[in-house]
């Protein structure tokens, strides 16, 4: 198991901040199983979402950033992976890229209005 810390925002004064999440996961996930484990925390404790995801048709943070039938990460999302030794993680080039322990991902949600 490897700790990964997670930040997701968004680009409007009142959401640029974000919210972190922590998430212990299996040594082989993947940015995939990262997020979906930032959702599970979300289904179960919904007032810790940066907004909210349960009105309308926007259900969890991976449907915004990653796109499971193309096996990529949208183009409209900022992504900044890095280890603990601030290495570069090629995300957005490779969803499947194994994730360093103890990384900080920092994910920018761009609305696209």
């Amino acid at each position: 198991m490897k700790k990964i810390t997670i930040s997701i925002s968004m680009p409007y004064s009142e959401l640029s901040k974000g919210k972190s999440f922590e998430v212990n996961i299996k040594d082989s996930a993947t940015l995939a199983e990262a997020l979906a484990k930032v959702d599970k925390y979300i289904m179960d404790h919904p007032n810790q979402s940066i907004f909210p995801l349960f009105e309308g048709h926007i259900h969890n943070y991976l449907q915004l950033i990653w796109n499971p039938l193309k096996n990529e990460i949208y183009d409209d999302i900022g992504i900044m992976p890095y280890g603990p030794n601030k290495e570069f993680m090629p995300l957005h080039d490779n969803p499947n890229y194994p994730l360093l322990p103890n990384s900080e991902i920092n994910i920018q949600l761009d609305p696209g209005c």
